[in-house]
């Protein structure tokens, strides 16, 4: 079985930290998160508390509970909609994951179905789990 674990670990590194850019269309984002996608995520509560004490940004790199919460956020909305522990190969889901939160889980599947020869649907299915685990 695919480990959420190792894939949010590769993910993470690629999404950098804390970014406030005006030039940049997302925003406010933490980890990838962007303020302007997900406004009621719990960690912007956290972040802007932080924003008040010394060291900011680099003081959030130490909270355990935002950094946790980072972790739940991209399992609840990218890696249970792509049926990630139902995966057995680790770099399948680790791609698939990847896909999903670069371009949506929707346009994610739809990419894994075109592979396997599938119609086009952006709906994870037993079908679809079982072509791409028939690939491992």
């Amino acid at each position: 079985m695919a480990d959420y674990k190792k894939a949010i670990e590769k993910v993470l590194k690629t999404e950098g930290g804390y970014a406030n850019d005006p030039s940049d269309k997302g925003g406010e984002t933490y980890k990838g998160i962007s303020r302007k996608n997900w406004p009621s995520w719990d960690g912007w509560e956290i972040i802007d508390s932080a924003k008040k004490l010394p060291n900011f940004p680099k003081s959030l790199y130490r909270l355990v509970f935002l950094n946790d919460g980072v972790v739940l956020f991209y399992k609840v909305n990218f890696w249970d909609k792509i049926g990630g522990n139902n995966l057995k190969n680790q770099s399948i889901g680790e791609m698939l994951l990847d896909s999903a939160v670069n371009e949506g889980f929707k346009p994610a599947i739809k990419r894994a179905e075109g592979i396997v020869g599938m119609p086009l649907t952006g709906k994870i299915s037993d079908t679809l789990l079982s072509k791409l685990n028939s690939m491992s």
